[in-house]
C-alpha cells in the first residue's frame, strides 16, 4: 500500500504528467455538465420508451458515450464521427487516393482525419433528422415547427461537433485515446446504478458468483490485451562483446486495441436506427415488413452476438493494415541497419511482419470477439442473472486504462532519464 501511495505522488509531482491528468480530469467535468443540458423538442421519456425492450439503446447510448437516453445536447455524441472513421477506413481499401494518401505518412494522415471531421458534421445532421422522424412517427413526440426543427438539429450536431473536439482534444494533451476515454466515461457512470440494481435483487450465492464472475472477466481481458510477441532484431553497426546488439519488435495480440469493438457496435447500430425510422414511416408495407424482420432477428440475443462477433474479428483486421505499417517498419530496420534474424532485409522483411502479425490478430481477434458477448451469453444462458457492464463495455474500459497506464509510465520512465542529462 505504502509503494502504491508512493507511486501517486511521484506521478502527480511530475508536471507533465499532473497537467495530462487535470486536463482528462476538466474534460469529464465540462462533458458532465453538457450531458445534463436537454435539448429542445426531445424529451427523455420518448427516447427511453423508443428503444424500451431492444438493445439499440445500450448500444447507442455507449457508442455515444452514455448520454443518449439523457436526450441532452451532445445525445448523440460520438456517433457520427465513429461511423466517419470507419467509413474513410473502408473506402481506404477500394479508392486508391486514400491508400496513396495513407502511404505519403503523417501529412497524408493528416488530410484524412480533416476529411474525417468533415463528414462528420452531415452525418450528424442527418441521425438527429432520423431520431427525430423516428419519433415523430411513433407518435412520441408532437411535430416541430421548422425554426424549432432546425434549431434541435443544430443543437445536437454542435454537441457531436463538440464530443469529436474533446475526443481530439484528449488524445494530444490528455491521457488515453480521446474517443475511447468519453466512453469509457459513460460506462463507468452506468455502473453504480447497475450495481445497485442487480444487488437488490439477488441473494447471497447470486452475488458471489457475481463477483466471481466478473473478476475471471477483468482478469482475462487485462490478459489478452497485454499479451505481445517480442520478434527479435539485430543491429550489425551497434556491436558489443559478445557481437551485434539485439533488440525487439512487439507486436500485440489485439494490436488495434479495442478500437474494432467500438467500430463494431457502430456499425451493428447503424441498420437498427434505420430500421427504426422506416417502420415510423411506413413507406410500404414491403420495406415496413423487411425492416421489421431485421428488426426482430437483431433483437434474438444469439444473431446478435453472433454478427457482434463477426464484426470484432472482421474490423480487428481492418483496422490493423492502418496501424501496422510492415512496408514503412522494414524500411526504418533497413535504414537503421537492423535485420530479422534469417530474414533478408526489405520486402521479406515486410512480409514477415505482415504473416506474423495477421497470425496473432486472428488469435486476438477471436478472443477480442469472445470476450465482447460471454457476458450477454452468460445472461441469456440463465448461468448469471446480471453483469455490470457489457462485454464490449469491459474491454472498452479496460484497454482505455491500461493505455493511460502506458502512458504515464512511459512519461516516468523518459523523466527518471532526464535526471542523468
Amino acid at each position: 500500500m505504502t509503494k502504491i501511495v508512493e507511486k501517486i505522488k511521484s506521478i502527480f509531482r511530475t508536471k507533465e504528467i499532473r497537467k495530462k491528468v487535470l486536463f482528462s480530469f476538466l474534460i469529464l467535468v465540462v462533458y458532465r455538465i453538457l450531458s445534463a443540458i436537454p435539448v429542445a423538442g426531445i424529451p427523455a421519456e420518448a427516447i427511453v420508451k423508443l428503444f424500451e425492450g431492444t438493445g439499440l439503446g445500450e448500444v447507442l447510448s455507449t457508442v455515444s458515450g452514455g448520454v443518449l437516453e439523457t436526450a441532452s445536447i451532445v445525445a448523440i455524441g460520438l456517433t457520427p464521427y465513429i461511423n466517419s472513421s470507419i467509413i474513410f477506413q473502408l473506402l481506404g481499401t477500394v479508392i486508391p487516393k486514400l491508400e496513396e494518401l495513407r502511404k505519403e505518412g503523417p501529412e497524408g494522415r493528416r488530410k484524412i482525419s480533416m476529411y474525417t471531421r468533415i463528414a462528420t458534421v452531415p452525418l450528424a445532421i442527418l441521425q438527429s433528422f432520423v431520431i427525430y422522424s423516428t419519433l415523430l412517427g411513433f407518435g412520441l413526440i408532437p411535430q416541430l415547427d421548422p425554426l424549432e426543427l432546425v434549431a434541435m438539429s443544430a443543437t445536437l450536431t454542435g454537441g457531436a461537433i463538440v464530443m469529436m473536439w474533446f475526443g481530439e482534444l484528449i488524445s494530444e494533451d490528455g491521457l488515453g485515446g480521446g474517443t475511447s476515454y468519453l466512453i469509457m466515461l459513460g460506462i463507468l457512470s452506468g455502473i453504480p446504478g447497475t450495481i445497485r440494481t442487480n444487488f437488490v435483487t439477488m441473494d447471497e450465492f447470486q452475488k458471489i458468483v457475481f463477483i466471481v464472475l466478473s473478476l475471471i472477466l477483468i482478469i482475462a481481458v487485462v490478459i489478452v490485451t497485454q499479451a505481445e510477441r517480442r520478434v527479435k532484431i539485430q543491429y550489425s553497426r551497434r556491436v558489443r562483446a559478445g557481437g551485434a546488439m539485439e533488440s525487439y519488435i512487439p507486436i500485440k495480440l489485439t494490436q488495434s486495441g479495442v478500437m474494432p469493438v467500438i467500430f463494431a457496435m457502430a456499425f451493428l447500430s447503424f441498420p437498427q436506427l434505420i430500421g427504426k425510422f422506416l417502420i415510423s414511416k411506413n413507406f410500404n408495407p414491403t420495406v415496413t415488413n423487411v425492416s421489421q424482420e431485421i428488426l426482430d432477428a437483431l433483437s434474438n440475443p444469439y444473431v446478435y452476438n453472433s454478427i457482434t462477433f463477426i464484426l470484432v474479428v472482421l474490423f480487428s483486421f481492418v483496422y490493423l493494415t492502418v496501424v501496422f505499417k510492415t512496408d514503412e517498419l522494414a524500411e526504418n530496420l533497413q535504414k537503421q541497419g537492423a535485420f530479422i534474424q534469417g530474414i533478408r532485409p526489405g520486402d521479406h522483411t515486410s512480409d514477415y511482419l505482415r504473416k506474423v502479425s495477421f497470425r496473432l490478430t486472428a488469435v486476438g481477434a477471436v478472443f477480442l470477439g469472445l470476450l465482447s458477448i460471454i457476458p450477454d451469453v452468460l445472461v441469456n444462458t440463465g448461468m448469471i442473472t446480471a453483469v455490470v457492464f457489457s462485454g464490449t463495455g469491459l474491454l472498452i474500459m479496460i484497454g482505455v486504462v491500461l493505455e493511460m497506464k502506458r502512458q504515464v509510465e512511459s512519461m516516468m520512465t523518459v523523466r527518471s532519464y532526464d535526471k542523468y542529462l
